[in-house]
């Protein structure tokens, strides 16, 4: 007997540390070893074909790094957990080739901080930066999904319409990895901006500067009265706020540049007439001589009175795909001193469309600028124009080519302001209405043609029949069910 015990005690002791080991091996091989699947009714996470394809072609190491704020905007805390778990797919099929990286700024501030000054970026932004080899691009989260805000109107919450994000990161990878970076020339030699200046120059478009660089975007310096035309690799011109006016063979280069046809970014502050006001007349757009103010109530010592203000802010947007973005934002861009757009239709037979892209409210009026001698910028009847006033607008003649692909066509985006993407006034909202102002210049809107998601409704519906069967078998057929259960128990035992 003691002997049989023996045993037993040296069979057990020698069972534990086998069955220990054999757990240990199995969590270890299941840990190296294992197959993600999405089970959700929505399959957000679910990759498709192309972006398969994609990720097995890759020639080198993707990083993708969340750089997440959700408090920032709505549609940030509606998605950023279908975003992240989306970002974890993309590793784990990629086999190693995408590397995904986690930064929230108020819980990693080190990590944050230096993004930010790597990328120029705020705290409270809520962006997904794709990184290959020297290039990269920002990804707006804001920019991942179709919000329908209709429920809020009724004191509900905000929903998912479409969920994008895989069409944006998978078309950035392709685009990262296939393209180099777009050439956008900078004319210089009128007073314009600087993009060369540091981060503490308030006058500077260094910020700007630096945020176009991170999406893959080469910016060049342009001397128009050095140099004979465009050069032939401009994939862009930016005009960026000239003081005074450009020489005459200057407007000539631009002109012949845009017939070829060019591509054009445009940024007019009120003054003095440059000569660029009418180079896209004929498309329909022109830049008027003029200055927009509103008033404004001033509390000062003597009280509350009114006052004359020259900061500009749009407030109504088209649906226009350089400005779509903006919906799922929300809020205003505030332009500064500004100048209004006239939109005239297309001269002849002109394929070339324009469209207003932002809008102010009808609180502005329009005065002619450079103000005469004598004259003050209050509101004159019969002599200034009332608003609304276009402030930004597009110039597109794309037409359909061979196959349905689009043929080389001009496309433009000129602005009443360039102040307000100076250093001291830019903020997160005119940086995103300038960089999609470029991409779409570019051409870049383009996608590989992975269809949004739409999210699944899971909803049961019963007649008054399934649910009286449903209420009496709660209600009775649990209880009957325990009371059974337990005569058998009781008769089990009594046998």
């Amino acid at each position: 007997m003691r002997r049989e015990r023996r045993t037993q005690s040296i069979n057990q002791w020698i069972f534990l540390p086998i069955l220990f080991f054999l757990l240990a091996g199995v969590n270890y091989i299941s840990w190296r070893h294992y197959r993600r699947a999405d089970f959700s009714l929505n399959q957000f996470q679910q990759l498709s074909g192309q972006t398969l394809n994609l990720l097995k072609s890759l020639p080198g190491e993707v990083t993708l790094t969340a750089f997440l704020a959700p408090e920032a905007d709505t549609t940030g805390s509606l998605i950023q957990e279908d975003v992240q778990k989306l970002l974890d797919e993309y590793k784990y099929k990629s086999g190693g080739k995408v590397k995904v990286e986690l930064v929230q700024p108020y819980l990693d501030f080190q990590a944050a901080q230096k993004l930010a000054e790597k990328f120029k970026l705020t705290s409270n932004e809520n962006v997904v930066l794709v990184q290959y080899a020297e290039r990269s691009k920002i990804l707006k989260v804001a920019e991942m999904a179709e919000i329908d805000p209709g429920a809020m109107m009724t004191g509900g919450a905000a929903r998912v319409k479409s969920f994008q994000a895989e069409e944006k990161i998978s078309s950035a990878i392709s685009a990262l990895v296939q393209g180099k970076p777009a050439k956008v020339y900078v004319t210089e030699g009128s007073g314009e901006y600087n993009l060369n200046s540091s981060d503490k120059d308030p006058a500077g478009y260094s910020l700007l500067s630096a945020r176009l660089s991170s999406q893959n975007v080469e910016l060049l310096p342009l001397k128009l009265g050095e140099q004979e035309g465009v050069p032939a690799d401009a994939d862009a011109v930016m005009v960026a706020g000239p003081k005074f006016a450009l020489p005459t063979a200057s407007i000539a280069a631009l002109q012949a540049y845009l017939g070829q046809p060019g591509r054009l970014l445009l940024l007019m502050d009120p003054g003095a007439p440059t000569g660029l006001e009418k180079i896209l007349a004929e498309q329909g757009v022109v830049v008027d001589a003029d200055k927009i103010f509103r008033k404004v109530a001033v509390l000062s010592t003597a009280g509350l009175t009114q006052g004359v203000n020259e900061e500009t802010v749009g407030t109504r947007f088209s649906v226009h795909p350089a400005i779509r973005w903006i919906e799922n934002v929300g809020g205003s861009i505030r332009f500064g001193p500004c100048r209004s757009i006239t939109i005239q239709p297309a001269v002849g037979a002109n394929p070339v469309k324009a469209e207003m892209l932002v809008e102010t409210s009808d609180r502005y009026w329009a005065k002619a600028w450079p103000l005469a001698a004598g004259k003050k910028s209050d509101f004159v009847e019969g002599e200034d124009r009332k608003g609304p006033f276009t402030v930004a607008a597009a110039v597109d003649g794309t037409v359909p080519g061979d196959r349905g692909k689009e043929s080389p066509a001009l496309r433009a985006v000129v602005v009443g302001s360039a102040a307000a993407f100076a250093n001291q006034n830019i903020s997160p909202l005119e940086v995103d209405f300038m960089v999609n102002a470029i991409q779409w210049v570019l051409g870049r809107n383009e996608s590989l043609g992975i269809s949004p998601k739409t999210p699944k409704d899971f909803s049961v519906s019963m007649d008054e029949g399934q649910q009286r069967v449903i209420m009496l078998s709660t209600l009775l057929g649990i209880p009957a069910l325990t009371g059974l259960l337990g005569f058998f128990v009781w008769w089990r035992r009594r046998s």
